[in-house]
């Protein structure tokens, strides 16, 4: 059963550990749990630079959920960064689902959607900014270029500005990325712009840029806002820590879920619903703009949440470190759930914690071929209640996710995130949380370093395998797949070595084909291959125990066997002259195939060496060979 006929949704959200995702993610999941519904939260953590096929393995984790199972679908699409990724997401929705779809601040196809007042989403911060604060000298900073949010808060700028008899030029506009990585662009830019002059306030379309300009700012020697006015939006948590704190515009993201909860159950009870569902915000003044007065106790607050979130990130950025390092040297899963038991608490509130992997021959794959996902998985890691279970291998069909046992019997979250080594899938994990709980940082680290691990045993699985063919190569016989000469060597020794040690006997059975230069001269070469591939299959069919049979030569043969008695080498003989004669008899070639034998039981004895057992062995070969010489006949009449 598994998740398969119970109550879920699905929630497909990207980036977890962002703030604005963690709130929506727990505020949507606890309305479901009222109502009786799994949350079953499939997440991607993004993209990591211009890594396409760290993209393109993040890619299949669209391709997981069994998409025709669900009692609704909450569609985070705005989250992606993976374009591709979201766009498949949608088109399998589209396909797969006939339950209610709801998507989240970003318009989905024709699903119902939750979308936040973009239209008029600035205007309270920039009527602030005009009417309080009487500024007329304004820079805004938008977000990606085109960017549906980006594109909305811009209009809405602009149309405000309008109002007052204002225009927003290009050389007071910059398109930044919604991340802090532009602080300094748009400070350099404005300074340029405007020939070393800064406007009356800088207006930004996120937290994270207007943090990153403050900082900007203030690393040039800058007083914000003595200076310049700084604003930002979504209210993120740092802004109220930051120095100064920063004035920003707040969306209610809990409202946001409701509403999106309250759409959901209209859909599913087949209830009139409005097609769009529009969440107001409002600003949140503080000191970035001159409403609030820095205060020795608000800088002490404000330094103090910023050396603990220092001292967090740091105590976490070590345990990330030495857990790469403990996950990359283990060899086997038992290695590996023991270096994930030794860390995993640094994700903080963790209940269940699950690694289930791909149904593939893992020492021969190609990291081409790991796409998707295997109908048939494997439970490889479970940890249920915080404890580890040990040898853990458990089946379960991909639809199902997680098998019945590991699944809460009260609806809750469950996290769903891949797991991949660049393009290759391995698999996915699985993990869900005490109240309070929420997937951090810490869990990004450890899926990676799990990733590389999977990647580092794989690799070794194959080098070993690799290197046993090659060993194998050494020590076989092409011709006939009997071990060969060197391999016969290093046999020899071995087991006279057991001899010499533990008292032991050993058989040495010195077999010769008869006529092979016959055949060939008759034949051809082809004829004495195969007549010599017949004698290694009459050996191999003649054994019965751990034999192990040899062509150490053109057309010399040897058989080992341990602890064996002369009858059991007459026996064996036997068997292996039957099989001849059968062939002889049923195979319709016009020549024979027959082996002369000879052999000797090496014991512990003082006055003969590995060598001279073998030449006694060769000895009575040859004298059978003589004896036959005129009895067998190799050309048929």
């Amino acid at each position: 059963m598994g998740f398969v006929g119970r109550k879920k949704v699905a929630i497909f959200i990207c980036g977890s550990v962002v703030e604005y995702q963690e709130q929506m993610v727990s505020h949507l999941s606890t309305e479901m749990a009222k109502l009786g519904y799994y949350s079953i939260i499939y997440n991607w953590f993004g993209g990591y630079g211009e890594c396409a096929d760290f993209e393109a393995g993040e890619l299949n984790a669209a391709y997981l959920p069994d998409y025709s199972d669900y009692d609704g679908i909450f569609l985070c699409l705005d989250t992606f960064s993976n374009a591709d990724a979201a766009e498949t997401v949608l088109e399998r929705v589209k396909k797969h689902c006939k339950c209610p779809v709801v998507s989240i601040r970003r318009e989905a196809a024709d699903y119902n959607t939750i979308l936040i007042d973009d239209e008029n989403s600035m205007e309270s911060i920039t009527r602030h900014l005009i009417e309080d604060h009487k500024f007329t000298d304004l820079f805004y900073v938008s977000g990606i270029k085109g960017h549906p949010d980006a594109v909305k808060r811009l209009d809405c700028f602009k149309r405000i500005l309008k109002e007052y008899g204002m225009e927003l030029t290009e050389d007071n506009l910059f398109h930044g990325d919604f991340w802090r990585n532009c602080g300094d662009q748009v400070v350099d830019e404005i300074l340029e712009r405007r020939k070393g002059t800064l406007p009356q306030a800088i207006v930004c379309a996120n937290d994270y840029m207007a943090i990153a300009v403050c900082h900007s700012l203030q690393e040039r020697g800058y007083v914000i806002p003595r200076d310049v006015v700084v604003t930002g939006f979504d209210d993120i948590a740092e802004a109220s820590h930051t120095i100064p704190s920063l004035t920003s515009v707040r969306m209610d993201i809990r409202e946001m879920a409701k509403t999106a909860t309250e759409m959901f159950v209209k859909l599913r009870d087949g209830k009139p619903a409005d097609k769009y569902e529009y969440i107001g915000t409002a600003v949140v003044k503080r000191q970035s703009c001159g409403c609030c007065e820095s205060t020795p106790q608000s800088l002490a607050d404000a330094g103090r949440t910023y050396f603990e979130a220092w001292a967090r990130q740091r105590n976490e950025n070590l345990q990330a470190s030495f857990m790469s390092l403990a996950m990359e040297t283990t060899t086997d899963f038992e290695e590996l759930n023991a270096a994930v038991e030794r860390y995993i608490r640094n994700n903080d509130y963790y209940k269940d914690f699950f690694v289930v992997l791909n149904n593939y021959p893992w020492e021969s794959i190609e990291n081409s071929d790991m796409v998707g996902y295997t109908d048939k998985m494997y439970v490889r890691t479970a940890f249920v209640d915080t404890k580890r279970l040990d040898n853990i291998n458990v089946p379960v069909e991909r639809r199902q996710l997680l098998p019945d046992e590991f699944i809460s019997d009260e609806p809750k979250a469950y996290y769903i995130i891949p797991l991949h080594f660049e393009r290759a899938s391995f698999g996915y994990t699985v993990i869900d949380f005490y109240p309070g709980g929420t997937i951090g940082s810490f869990y990004e680290f450890m899926l990676i370093s799990i990733s590389n691990a999977l990647e580092h045993m794989r690799n070794s699985k194959r080098t070993d395998s690799l290197i046993e063919k090659l060993s194998n190569m050494y020590v076989t016989d092409v011709l006939t797949g009997l071990k060969n000469r060197h391999g016969f060597e290093l046999e020899s020794h071995r087991m006279y070595n057991l001899v010499q040690t533990e008292g032991r006997t050993m058989a040495i059975i010195g077999i010769d084909m008869d006529g092979l230069k016959v055949i060939n001269d008759t034949y051809g070469h082809a004829e004495g291959d195969y007549a010599l591939r017949v004698l290694a299959d009459a050996i191999r069919g003649a054994s019965f125990v751990d034999e192990i049979g040899f062509r150490v030569g053109g057309d010399e043969f040897e058989v080992l066997a341990m602890d064996y008695s002369e009858n059991s080498i007459l026996k064996f003989i036997s068997r292996m002259n039957a099989y001849l004669d059968n062939i002889n008899k049923g195979a319709g070639k016009p020549y024979n195939v027959y082996a002369s034998c000879g052999y000797s039981i090496c014991c512990i004895n003082p006055g003969m060496n590995l060598n001279e057992w073998l030449t006694l062995s060769d000895n009575r070969m040859y004298a059978e060979k003589e004896k036959m010489r005129g009895v067998r006949k190799i050309i048929k009449d």
